[in-house]
């Protein structure tokens, strides 16, 4: 390593942001230094700039082993801030030892944060290493008892790549006792891709929205419903 960009890294806090950027890029073409990867994890848990430490987490992608492995799951333990947390969860997903998908598991039902569970949900699917059946298994678990609509959404966006004639019943199942209509569209859509995947007729009416209330009868419960629902659906697209 050059003694210039030592004496940068060296004196890293005090300078300016656009010039820490520009270190970091120079460094990922050095990562065959211990310093430097000691360099990027100092980066990552004490700089205060979310940006510049997503930035030398992002180097950290082509550092695939059993050491990187270890202290990514460290760090994600300690961190805090949810897009900090999201770059750890991609640079996870990037490496190739089978510890990773357990810990994305473990991420994709404990995490605090409802997309984060969901991109950590969404790696396991891309990175298709563990089995079809502990996949369907763990999105199954996801439309059923993840409290957030988002992760429910991917999973039903998923499911069908996994999905047999089990998998019908238990969704029809799941479709009967959903109440929000949004949700039941989203299930119905699912059960349509499912039936045809495995040569079914869908037995089950498309689901039906329910007349509002005449204006005037209750407005504050209407009120608060529509903000509840809002709140409940943020993230269901269609």
């Amino acid at each position: 390593m050059e003694k210039k960009l030592e004496k940068r890294i060296n004196n890293f806090q005090n300078l300016p942001d656009g010039e820490k950027l520009a270190i970091l890029v120079e460094v990922s073409s050095h990562l065959d230094s211990k310093n430097i990867i000691d360099f990027l994890y100092n980066v990552i848990e004490k700089e205060k700039y979310e940006k510049i430490r997503i930035k030398a987490l992002m180097i950290l992608k082509t550092c695939d082993n059993e050491k990187t492995l270890q202290k990514l799951k460290e760090l994600y333990a300690y961190e805090r801030e949810k897009s900090v947390r999201l770059a750890l969860v991609e640079v996870l997903a990037n490496l190739t030892q089978e510890q990773v998908d357990e810990f994305l598991q473990d991420i994709s039902s404990t995490d605090e944060n409802d997309v984060i569970r969901s991109m950590a949900l969404k790696n396991l699917h891309e990175r298709k290493k563990i089995s079809k059946t502990k996949m369907k298994s763990l999105l199954l678990d996801v439309i059923q008892n993840d409290p957030s609509v988002f992760p429910k959404q991917l999973a039903l966006n998923l499911i069908s790549s996994y999905a047999d004639k089990k998998t019908l019943e238990t969704l029809k199942m799941i479709y009967s006792r959903e109440i929000k209509f949004k949700m039941k569209q989203l299930l119905y859509r699912t059960l349509n891709e499912v039936a045809e995947k495995v040569n079914l007729e869908l037995d089950i009416a498309e689901p039906i929205e329910e007349k509002r209330l005449d204006e005037g009868k209750k407005k504050g419960r209407r009120r608060r419903r529509k903000k509840r629902e809002k709140e409940e659906e943020e993230h269901l697209f269609f």
